[in-house]
């Protein structure tokens, strides 16, 4: 298998730096098995439960943001709603579902080993006397969360968390400029590489149709993001992988395509010059 793309531009926080949102990361348990769709307005987690007694539970946990994460400036404040959008919890069982943590909980990030653990996304605020969204009654069932950036001391990264059933899924930042309409945005190639190459890892395993379609999404958000990058081949990728029995057929064009977005990258994302594989 070929190495991710990666982009080695990642300059360290001074003290005063705007970040913004970069990537989505979700460190997966075996049990139980998460569906997570997210993006920098929110998200979504499904899955089911299996109690010690064989009873079964159904769960689904949303999420908003009350402001883009494009950028966020120091001392600037935005908010997390967190709530069960449908908690069935069978025979008589009750458990704190999910929660959402600032950046002192965040010891580490899979995938990202230069991240250092800091402090600069605060937890100031939450609407719930107690932290967390859980199903003992209604009034629980939905939780925001408020929360500050404010540099501390220099990192490369930053991260809010979402504790899922056991499931982590991370929102990453790293260093911001205002966006501009024809401005090339690095740090959205250094995702799409990461996708791009999860994708071929998928066709080759031959995961399910459904995991590599909401993976395309995701690849396709990145290259809207970069201003630099064509998106013909995926959405073309996309509506062929629609309901496909086996994925794997899919793995040599996938992998012709990694190959291919180096060039495409060096060529059309000059501002982004230092890429390698």
């Amino acid at each position: 298998m070929r190495k991710t793309l990666v982009i080695l531009l990642w300059p360290i926080f001074s003290v005063g730096q705007s970040i913004g949102f970069i990537d989505v990361v979700h460190e997966k348990k075996n049990e139980p098995y998460i569906e997570v769709s997210a993006n920098k307005n929110g998200g979504t987690a499904v899955f089911n439960r299996t109690y010690r007694s064989g009873c079964i539970g159904s769960y689904e946990i949303r999420w908003t943001f009350s402001k883009d994460l494009s950028l966020l400036q120091p001392g600037e404040t935005f908010g997390v709603t967190l709530q069960c959008a449908s908690c069935r919890t069978p025979c008589g069982y009750k458990w704190g579902i999910a929660d959402v943590l600032g950046s002192n909980n965040v010891l580490k990030i899979p995938s990202y080993p230069e991240y250092t653990y800091n402090g600069n996304i605060t937890l100031t605020s939450r609407s719930g006397g107690s932290s967390g969204v859980f199903d003992w009654q209604p009034s629980q069932l939905s939780n925001t969360y408020n929360f500050t950036y404010q540099p501390k001391k220099p990192a490369k990264l930053t991260a809010i968390a979402f504790s899922i059933a056991g499931h982590r899924i991370y929102y990453v930042f790293g260093e911001a400029k205002r966006p501009t309409s024809n401005s090339i945005n690095c740090h959205s190639l250094l995702g799409l590489g990461k996708l791009v190459n999860s994708l071929e890892l998928g066709a080759y395993e031959g995961y399910p149709w459904d995991w590599m379609d909401k993976t395309i999404d995701y690849a396709l958000n990145h290259i809207a993001a970069s201003n630099c990058l064509g998106n013909t081949y995926l959405k073309n990728l996309k509506s062929r992988m629609y309901q496909a029995g086996d994925t794997r057929v899919f793995y040599s064009e996938i992998q012709s395509y990694s190959r291919k977005l180096e060039s495409e990258v060096a060529s059309s994302c000059a501002a982004c010059s230092s890429c390698t594989r």
